[in-house]
C-alpha cells in the first residue's frame, strides 16, 4: 500500500479505522459496562497505583472464571485489551469483549496473528492483560503456559502481577446474580523476570521461574485485608 494509501485509510486525527473503533467501543463500556460490573460484583481493587499513567505494561492474572477479563477491565482506569481464549467469543460475552478491543487466541497451537496482535497492543504503549496460566483452574498458578510466558519474557516490559478472588463462585448456579458474588482484584509492583533464553531448556527454566514469582505474589495477595488497602 503506498504512503497516500495508508493515509487515506486514516481520519483526521491520525488513527486508524480500527483503532477509532476500539477506542470507541471502550469509551462506551467504560461509561456503561465499567459502572455496572463494579456495582455487580461488588469490586474492591487493591494496588491501582502499581499501574503507570502510561507507557506499556502487562497485567499477568491468574484465571478462575470465563468473567476474569470482564470483571479486571471493569476495575482498572486505563483501557485493558485481553488476548483471551477464543471460546469465549460468543454471545453476550463475546459482544461485551469486542466491544472493550479484546482479541481471541487459537489455543493447541502457536497463534501467530494472536502474537502480532498482543506486540502491536506494547507497541502503541498500550496495556495486555494474559492469563500465563492458558485456561480457568484454581487460579493459583501451579502452572503457567509456555506460549504466554513466551509472551511475556519477550516483550520485557513492566509486568505486573494480579490476583483475583471471588470470581470463582460465578462459575456456580444463579452466580451472576447481583450482589451475589463480591469481587477482590489486587495488583502487586512489577515482578522482576528472568532472562528468557533461545534455548528449549532456557526457556522452560525461564518459565518455571515466572510462575514462582506469580506463586509468591499469589501468595502474598491472599493474606488479611485491611480497609487502608482497599483502593475502592
Amino acid at each position: 500500500m503506498s504512503g497516500d494509501a495508508g493515509r487515506g485509510a486514516r481520519g483526521a486525527d491520525g488513527a486508524a479505522p480500527a483503532a477509532r473503533s476500539r477506542d470507541g467501543g471502550y469509551r462506551a463500556a467504560a461509561v456503561v459496562v465499567k459502572p455496572l460490573m463494579r456495582t455487580w460484583f461488588r469490586i474492591r481493587l487493591q494496588g491501582a497505583g502499581h499501574i503507570p499513567a502510561s507507557g506499556p505494561v502487562i497485567l499477568a492474572s491468574n484465571h478462575r472464571s470465563n468473567m476474569d477479563p470482564v470483571l479486571l477491565a471493569a476495575a482498572v482506569r486505563r483501557p485493558v485489551t485481553f488476548m483471551a481464549k477464543a471460546e469465549l467469543f460468543v454471545w453476550p460475552l463475546g459482544w461485551i469483549l469486542r466491544l472493550i478491543g479484546q482479541f481471541p487466541v487459537q489455543r493447541g497451537g502457536i497463534d501467530r496473528e494472536a502474537l502480532r496482535r498482543s506486540s502491536a497492543v506494547l507497541a502503541r504503549g498500550g496495556v495486555l492483560g494474559l492469563f500465563p496460566e492458558g485456561t480457568r483452574g484454581d487460579g493459583g498458578f501451579a502452572s503457567v503456559h509456555p506460549g504466554l510466558a513466551y509472551i511475556v519474557l519477550r516483550e520485557r516490559c513492566p509486568v505486573l502481577p494480579v490476583a483475583i478472588f471471588g470470581t470463582e463462585r460465578v462459575r456456580r448456579r444463579f452466580g451472576w446474580l447481583p450482589f451475589a458474588s463480591p469481587v477482590r482484584i489486587v495488583i502487586g509492583p512489577p515482578i522482576d523476570l528472568p532472562a528468557s533464553a533461545a534455548d528449549r531448556s532456557g526457556r522452560r527454566t525461564a518459565t518455571e521461574a515466572f510462575r514462582q514469582r506469580l506463586q509468591a505474589f499469589m501468595a502474598t495477595a491472599a493474606g488479611p485485608v485491611t480497609p487502608t488497602s482497599i483502593d475502592r
